[in-house]
C-alpha cells in the first residue's frame, strides 16, 4: 500500500532542482536581502541600530510573503488537479492519497521552507550591524517555519474540499483573517477579564484565562512582536513554535482524512455563468440575463462574464452603500459623542478608493485568465483584429463594470456635507495621485503576472510591489523631494506631473511587455 509513497514528492522536488526559475525565484529574495541591507545601512546615517532595521524589514517582508504563498501557491495544490482533470489519472498510476497529498503540497512546503533557509546566513549580518542578537535570529526564523507548516496544511484542508483554486484560495483568505484577529481579540479579553471579576480564582476562569492566553501566543504575529522586542531572552522553542507545528500536523492528517470522500466524486470545472441567467423569451424583466450580444462583442462579454454585469452592479452598488451607512452610524450619536460629517467623508472616500482598488485588481487577473484556461487565446487572436484592440476592447467591457463605484462615488458627494469639499483638497495633494498611480501600475502588474502563472498573480503582484516599496525605494525619491519642497502650490504640481510621467512610462513599458506575451501565447 505504501510502495512508491515518496516518489511524487522525490519527482516535484527534482524537477524544482532542475528548473530555472526555481533558482532565479531564490535569487531574487538574496537579492530582496541585499537591498535590504542597504537601505538599513543608508538609515543607519540618520538612526541608530541599523541592523535592528534591517532585520524588522527582512521579517515583515517574509511574513508577508508566508501570507501570499499561503492564499495562492499552497491552496491550490489539488484543486490545480481537479479543474485539469488528472486527479484521476494519479490514482490509476497506483498513488495512494497520502503519496499525492506529500507530492502536491508537502513538495511545496519544504521548496517555500529552502526560500527561508537560504536567507540566514545573510540575516546573520544583522547580528553584526548591531541591535540584534543571534538567538533573536534564529528564534524568529524558526517560528517562521513553523507559521508555513501550519498554513501550507490549512490550505491543504480546504484545497483538498473545494473544486477550484479561487474558492480555497478564498476560504484560506478568511481563515488568515481570523487567525490574525485572534491575536487583537485575545488582547483585548486579557484586558476585559479584570473589569468584570474574571480572574484566577476557579478552575474555570483559569482555564479560561489560560486558553485566551495560549490563543494569544501561538500567534505568529505576537511572537514577532516579542522576538524584537529589547532584551529578548526566551527559549527558541515558544508555545507558538509548537502550538503552529502540531495544529500543520492536525490539518495534514485531517486533510488525509478527507481525500477520499472529496476527491472521488471531484469532476472537471467548466465554465461557469456566475449570476448571470439564460435569456428566455416570456420573461420580461431579465436583470439576471446579458441579454442580445452588442456590436463589440468582446465589450459585451467582459463586462458580463468579467465584470459581473447588471447583476454583480447592482451588489457592488448595495454593498457600497452599506459600507457607507455603516460609517455614518459609527461615527454618529449614541455611538459616537457627536456627528462629524468632515470625518466621515473622510473616511467614505478613502474605503471608496480602498474598494474600488480592489475591484479593478480582480478584473486585471482575470483579464487575460479564462482565455489562457480555456486555451482560447489563439482563436481569439486568429480575429481580424491587433493585439493590442483585443486587449484594450477586453479591458473597456471590465471598466464598464465599475458603474456602481462611480455611481456610489456621486451619491456619497451629494448626501454627505463637507465630502465634496473633502474631495477637492484630496485631489490637490500629491499623495492622492501617489495611491491613484500606485493602483494603476499595480493592475498592469497584476495583467502580466496574469500570462505567466494559472492562480496567485494578484498576491504575487503584491509581493513584487511590497519589495519594490520597501527594498528598492528608487522611484519615490524625486516625488519625495519635491513634495517636501517649501514652494507649496508649485512643489505639489511638479510633484503630481512628475508621478504622471513615471506612471506614464512604467504602464507604457508593461503594455508592450503583456503586448508580447499575448503574441507568443497566441502563436502557440
Amino acid at each position: 500500500m505504501y510502495h512508491g509513497l515518496a516518489a511524487l514528492m522525490t519527482r516535484a522536488l527534482r524537477l524544482d532542482a532542475r528548473l530555472l526559475r526555481g533558482h532565479l525565484f531564490r535569487l531574487a529574495f538574496v537579492v530582496m536581502v541585499y537591498f535590504s541591507l542597504l537601505i538599513a545601512q543608508l538609515q543607519a546615517l540618520s538612526f541608530g541600530a541599523p541592523g535592528l532595521r534591517f532585520f524588522t524589514n527582512l521579517v515583515w517582508l517574509n511574513a508577508c510573503f508566508i501570507c501570499l504563498a499561503g492564499v495562492s501557491f499552497f491552496a491550490t495544490a489539488i484543486t490545480e488537479e481537479k479543474e485539469e482533470d488528472t486527479l484521476g489519472l494519479l490514482r490509476m498510476a497506483g498513488l495512494n492519497p497520502l503519496g499525492i497529498l506529500l507530492g502536491k503540497s508537502t513538495s511545496r512546503l519544504l521548496q517555500a521552507v529552502l526560500l527561508l533557509i537560504i536567507q540566514f546566513p545573510f540575516t546573520l549580518l544583522a547580528v553584526t550591524l548591531g541591535g540584534v542578537l543571534t538567538v533573536q535570529v534564529v528564534a524568529m526564523y524558526v517560528a517562521l517555519v513553523a507559521f508555513i507548516i501550519l498554513l501550507a496544511n490549512v490550505a491543504l484542508v480546504f484545497s483538498v474540499m473545494c473544486q477550484k483554486g479561487g474558492n480555497a484560495a478564498g476560504l484560506t483568505s478568511l481563515w488568515l483573517l481570523l487567525y490574525i484577529a485572534a491575536w487583537p481579540m485575545a488582547e483585548g479579553a486579557l484586558a476585559w477579564f479584570p473589569t468584570v471579576g474574571i480572574t484566577k480564582a476557579g478552575f474555570w476562569k483559569t482555564t479560561l484565562i489560560h486558553s485566551v492566553e495560549i490563543i494569544r501566543s501561538s500567534c505568529v504575529f505576537e511572537r514577532i512582536g516579542v522576538i524584537l522586542s529589547t532584551g529578548f531572552d526566551e527559549p527558541v522553542l515558544s508555545t507558538q513554535v509548537v502550538g503552529n507545528s502540531l495544529g500543520g500536523l492536525a490539518a495534514f492528517l485531517l486533510a488525509w482524512a478527507l481525500f477520499n470522500a472529496f476527491a472521488k466524486n471531484a469532476t472537471p470545472t467548466a465554465q461557469t455563468r456566475g449570476l448571470l441567467g439564460r435569456s428566455k423569451s416570456r420573461q420580461r424583466i431579465q436583470v439576471f440575463s446579458p441579454g442580445r450580444a452588442w456590436n463589440r462583442s468582446l465589450i459585451w462579454k467582459d463586462y458580463n462574464f468579467i465584470a459581473g454585469g447588471t447583476a454583480m452592479g447592482a451588489i457592488k452598488l448595495l454593498g457600497y452603500f452599506v459600507v457607507f451607512g455603516l460609517i455614518v452610524l459609527f461615527n454618529s450619536p449614541p455611538l459616537s459623542l457627536s456627528t462629524n460629517w468632515r470625518d466621515i467623508g473622510a473616511a467614505s472616500l478613502m474605503l471608496w478608493c480602498l474598494l474600488t482598488g480592489l475591484d479593478l485588481s480582480l478584473m486585471s487577473s482575470r483579464l487575460f485568465h479564462d482565455e489562457l484556461k480555456g486555451q482560447t487565446m489563439s482563436a481569439l487572436l486568429m480575429l481580424p483584429r491587433s493585439v493590442a484592440y483585443v486587449g484594450y476592447t477586453k479591458l473597456i467591457g471590465c471598466l464598464l463594470g465599475l458603474w456602481p463605484a462611480i455611481v456610489a462615488l456621486i451619491v456619497a458627494l451629494v448626501a454627505v456635507p463637507n465630502a465634496a469639499e473633502f474631495f477637492i483638497d484630496a485631489i490637490d495633494e500629491p499623495g492622492t495621485w501617489a495611491f491613484v498611480m500606485s493602483i494603476l501600475v499595480f493592475c498592469h502588474v497584476v495583467a502580466l503576472l496574469s500570462l505567466f502563472v494559472k492562480w496567485g498573480a494578484l498576491p504575487l503582484a503584491i509581493l513584487l510591489m511590497m519589495v519594490s516599496v520597501n527594498c528598492c525605494p528608487v522611484l519615490a525619491i524625486p516625488f519625495l523631494l519635491l513634495s517636501s519642497s517649501s514652494n507649496g502650490e508649485g512643489a505639489a504640481l511638479a510633484a503630481i506631473v512628475t508621478l504622471w510621467i513615471l506612471t506614464g512610462v512604467i504602464s507604457f513599458v508593461l503594455q508592450v511587455m503583456i503586448g508580447a506575451r499575448l503574441q507568443e501565447i497566441g502563436s502557440k
